[in-house]
């Protein structure tokens, strides 16, 4: 597998047996359950979330915020033909992530605006000072795509451009920076520090997106 994998983002790939044949016991990280599961490893190649023991798993592992069990579940557009744009919290990325929803049955990982999303899923801090998003480093990933995305800075309290490859990563990654300065203004709110002047506006106005 490839070190540059490892590290707790590791914990967050799927289990990997890898195309080789023979029966190694190993362990990995289900991000599902939250917990250390053995697996039957095939002896070569495979990904990082890969451990020897039980022990080194959930040593490795350990620092995965735990997600509701409702934040677990797979987005989920239903049978119906609406075209909704709603938000629901993606495990692998460890985002809130646009989706359609077509307006009957699905499931509850189904939020009307990131908001919502973040705060029911996003771990928070332990001092209650707001969604752990707002002090996460900038986080390009683990692939090799370009993709444009928009960051919260907590040095200069702005949201900043980045390029994103496309897989990793943390929730700390928006779309658009309408996206980003609407759930840092919550950042701000929590932590109680003064708004950005180029967040003032959308801060200032409503809370959630429009659907």
């Amino acid at each position: 597998f490839d070190p540059a994998e490892s590290g707790s983002r590791a914990c967050l790939l799927p289990p990997d047996e890898g195309p080789c044949r023979a029966l190694v016991p190993r362990w990995y990280y289900d991000r599902y359950t939250q917990s250390c599961q053995e697996f039957t490893y095939g002896g070569c190649h495979g990904n990082a979330n890969n451990f020897l023991t039980l022990d080194d798993c959930e040593k490795s592992c350990w620092t995965i915020k735990k997600v509701p069990k409702l934040c677990r579940m797979e987005a989920d557009g239903g049978p119906c033909r609406s075209h909704l744009r709603r938000y629901a919290f993606n495990l692998s990325s460890m985002m809130c992530e646009e989706f359609i929803y077509g307006g009957c049955y699905g499931n509850g990982n189904n939020f009307r605006d990131l908001q919502a999303c973040a705060d029911h899923c996003l771990p928070e801090k332990s001092n209650g000072s707001g969604p752990s998003l707002c002090y996460s480093p900038k986080d390009e990933g683990l692939c090799s795509s370009s993709v444009p995305r928009y960051y919260y800075d907590t040095k200069t309290k702005s949201c900043k451009q980045f390029r994103y490859t496309g897989c990793g990563g943390n929730a700390n990654n928006f779309v658009t920076e309408t996206d980003c300065y609407n759930v840092s203004c919550t950042c701000l709110w929590k932590t109680k520090e003064k708004r950005p002047k180029s967040s003032s506006k959308i801060c200032t106005g409503s809370k959630y997106f429009s659907i």
